[in-house]
């Protein structure tokens, strides 16, 4: 039977980001070495029109494909376009920072992990969302170990693979377990299965050991162990996309696991659900409290935020006699503005560890008399993290309270507020560094003065402080177009 000729054209964001993946090595091996340029605007060349073909088929009805094992729909089309966002952010900032690296290799390693990424946010069979999973995390170990030359980068490597490897096993282990108590990989005939078959522990344990290990991509307590280790040992670039990227992509399967295969559990997987956002967003913010380390005071909040985002999700209420969720919507929106606050915190302590060699508080000490509009952006995008307004952060959460408050779960509600209180503590102290404190030396920092920041960082900084700014102000277009996305999917 050949292969429909329709699949392939609906298949084209991900064929085309995985053979510029695949092309760019051929590039760095035959061309000049000093090529980073070139490889870039290739792979950006390769994303923007991945992006423009997937933005072309927004208006198409949603689509299965390859068997039904794929779905093209407004879902997946959102964040598609998320994702070739951070992904193309991501390069820019690495293109000309790592002398001893080179950039044809972890730009050809990142754009294969984007691809995978990209088979994850609609794939709806179990199959598909294993191959995905793991085309999206092996390069990632690969990157987080790129800096070879660094203890600590290499000891994260080996810590993230080896955390790793004990997830996919867990995932590896629900699939197989749900084929055996369903008899189908595909999420609409679990579904079905799970809807006409009396509810016993072997559905129940299948369950469990599927949101389990995506619960470790998404870093969820208690499968976060891994994130702060990975985050300080990986290059700042690479930490700036690993904090957001694959978390979009695995709360992408999440809500179709939750949506559409556990649709007939959504009473007890709901209480799952609060449970682990709960316990996430209280875990997250208090062992950020006492980090002196930015990258590691950072991954404990993007543990935080993961919390946030799954309360938004868990929200449900009553329809015609069943429970459905109502918070979908949430996570669309609130997944962009996250991607723009930490590209933007991500790229100034990337040129805060390359001028200062540190990425501790004390190395902010002073930054705003140096580097006035860095401090200014950070500031923005930290204010932004923490909830406050008008930044796309506070509306981000705003939105997340409203659909909880709207389905009995006000208490939960009041739990993320109190949370991004005390969140503004060790945010605020990074402000209190930059702007109400001396450098440590003083007259060395006045003696060596502040090399400027590179072009490719400034320019993700000021797109990601200007973009937080923009989604802030104007917020309802993005909020909107995250509705209409949740209700033309197949969820």
């Amino acid at each position: 039977m050949p292969f429909p000729m329709n699949d392939l054209i609906l298949l084209l964001p991900e064929i085309i980001v995985a053979s510029i993946a695949s092309i760019i090595p051929v590039i760095w091996a035959f061309s000049s070495r000093d090529n980073r340029w070139l490889i870039l605007l290739i792979a950006l060349a390769g994303n923007i029109t991945a992006a423009a073909i997937a933005l072309s088929s927004i208006g198409i009805e949603s689509t299965e494909i390859m068997g039904g094992q794929f779905t093209v729909d407004r879902f997946t089309t959102y964040l598609r376009l998320a994702i070739l966002f951070v992904a193309s952010a991501s390069l820019i900032m690495m293109v000309d920072q790592f002398e001893k690296v080179p950039f044809g290799a972890m730009a050809s390693i990142l754009m294969f992990s984007t691809s995978g990424m990209l088979l994850l946010v609609g794939a709806t069979d179990l199959i598909l969302v294993f191959v995905a999973i793991e085309l999206m995390s092996i390069p990632i170990y690969a990157l987080t170990g790129m800096t070879r030359y660094r203890a600590g980068s290499v000891e994260a490597a080996i810590k993230y693979f080896t955390m790793g490897a004990f997830g996919t096993a867990i995932l590896a282990y629900g699939i197989a377990w749900t084929y055996g108590v369903t008899g189908s990989t595909s999420l609409k005939n679990i579904s079905t299965v799970i809807a006409q078959s009396e509810m016993n522990s072997a559905f129940l344990f299948a369950m469990g050991l599927l949101l389990a290990g995506i619960a470790f991509k998404i870093a969820i307590v208690p499968f976060h162990a891994w994130t702060p280790d990975a985050y300080d040992g990986a290059p700042t670039p690479v930490t700036a996309f690993m904090s957001v990227a694959p978390k979009i992509a695995a709360f992408a399967i999440l809500i179709r696991l939750i949506g559409v295969a556990y649709s007939p559990l959504t009473d007890t997987v709901q209480v799952l659900l609060v449970t682990l956002a709960t316990i996430t967003m209280i875990v997250g913010n208090l062992l950020a409290v006492s980090q002196q380390n930015v990258k590691r005071l950072l991954a404990y909040s993007s543990i935080a935020h993961s919390g946030y985002m799954l309360a938004g999700i868990s929200a449900t209420t009553l329809v015609a006699g069943n429970m459905v969720y109502i918070g979908f919507h949430t996570l669309l929106y609130y997944a962009v503005a996250y991607a723009l606050m930490n590209l933007g915190a991500f790229g100034i302590i990337f040129w805060v560890e390359q001028n200062k060699n540190t990425v501790d508080l004390n190395g902010f000490k002073g930054l705003a008399r140096s580097a006035p509009v860095s401090a200014l952006v950070m500031t923005l995008v930290l204010i932004s993290l923490t909830g406050i307004p008008p930044t796309a952060g506070f509306f981000g959460k705003l939105f997340i309270i409203q659909t909880l408050v709207s389905s009995q779960l006000g208490w939960l509600a009041i739990i993320l507020v109190l949370m991004s209180v005390v969140s503004a503590y060790y945010y605020l102290r990074i402000v209190v560094n930059m702007f109400m404190h001396e450098p440590d030396n003083v007259a060395t920092e006045a003696k060596s003065g502040t090399a400027s920041m590179p072009d490719s960082i400034g320019f993700v900084v000021l797109v990601s402080g200007i973009g937080t700014l923009a989604l802030g102000i104007f917020a309802n277009w993005l909020y909107q177009f995250a509705v209409d996305s949740i209700a033309l999917a197949a969820l």
